[in-house]
């Protein structure tokens, strides 16, 4: 629906009555209900997809702290010294 059409409905709303509004709103809420159901949700995360999220991230880190060179500052160092 364009911003316009929209703009037009929502002026033609506020011309109903507020019985209106209400039959209005009775007749959308079970189409809107419908569209909500039927979308699919992602599955829950659970707390071994987090652990191993973070042990991937740490042997990140690792593999970077590994490569740097140990004469320069590096955003890996100043992220392992947070990290302790």
């Amino acid at each position: 629906m364009t911003d316009s059409t929209l703009n037009e409905v929502q002026r033609l709303v506020d011309r109903l009555t507020p019985l209106d509004q209400a039959r209005l709103l009775a007749y959308l809420a079970p189409r809107v209900a419908h569209i909500v159901e039927s979308i699919q949700h992602p599955p829950p995360v659970s707390p071994l997809d987090t652990t191993n999220a973070w042990k991937e991230f740490f042997r990140i880190g690792d593999a970077l702290a590994a490569s740097d060179t140990p004469e320069s500052e590096t955003l890996t160092a100043t992220v392992l010294a947070m990290r302790r």
